[in-house]
């Protein structure tokens, strides 16, 4: 039994069963071949992106994120600690710091702050390395002494800080952290300052006096009062108060 197909005036051909079925086959196997094709192309590309996503995971696990900001030290809201932390999850290294005047009006100011950060040498000449979590501290000027000399233009200070560094593979970065002294101004403190400073102090008062008496430095006054004193005592009690009873 065939399947008779019209082809016009080059008359009919007729297409065994054996035939039509190779020709489904055929078919078949392009589609197939063209479906693998297809697939393998998408998978390729998903490796690709898993690939990049694994790499990215990487890249941030050794990422380092250097800031730099002030803030008001313990022993008092005037005097200023400057501190560098490492928020990132990797090592920084060759981290190196650079000062710009952003207000004009205030380059006195902003010369005379750049004199105190190239006295402290992390800030002058960087640090060669700070982990993942890592932070420097110390105290760096006194808005006492910044008002004294400049008045309320101390305020007006303004600077930009260039932040550079790199990771363990040598990747460079940079962060920028701004510095505005106009946002300190209204700002008061009630009390005494830190509770735990105020603590501290007494406690070191009251080791030093501790020190001073078991060193002989010096001496606890005492009034004795021995049974000489008691009797001595009662006994003038008892002539009183004969007297008053002759009396």
């Amino acid at each position: 039994m065939g399947l008779s197909v019209g082809l016009g005036s080059q008359g009919d051909l007729v297409l065994s069963s054996d035939t039509l079925s190779a020709w489904v086959s055929a078919l078949a196997t392009v589609c197939i071949a063209i479906l693998t094709i297809f697939l393998a192309k998408e998978t390729w590309a998903l490796r690709q992106v898993q690939l990049s996503q694994i790499e990215q995971i990487r890249k941030d696990s050794i990422k380092p994120n250097v800031d730099i900001y002030l803030k008001s030290s313990h022993a008092g809201f005037n005097f200023m600690d400057v501190y560098i932390i490492n928020n990132g999850f990797g090592v920084a290294q060759n981290i190196k710091f650079n000062f710009a005047n952003k207000n004009s009006q205030a380059e006195d100011v902003f010369q005379e702050l750049n004199k105190k950060y190239e006295k402290l040498s992390m800030l002058a000449n960087g640090i060669s390395s700070l982990g993942a979590g890592d932070k420097r501290s110390s105290f760096i000027f006194s808005f006492i002494e910044l008002h004294a000399s400049f008045g309320d233009r101390a305020l007006e200070y303004q600077s930009e800080v260039d932040i550079r560094y790199q990771d363990n593979e040598g990747k460079d970065y940079v962060s920028r952290a701004y510095f505005n002294f106009s946002e300190y101004k209204g700002i008061t403190e009630l009390g005494d300052g830190d509770p735990l400073r105020k603590i501290s102090r007494i406690l070191e008062k009251i080791q030093k006096d501790i020190g001073h008496f078991s060193s002989g430095f010096k001496k606890l006054k005492a009034d004795i009062y021995t049974s000489d004193d008691r009797e001595r005592e009662r006994e003038e009690w008892e002539e009183d108060r004969k007297q008053n009873e002759n009396s």
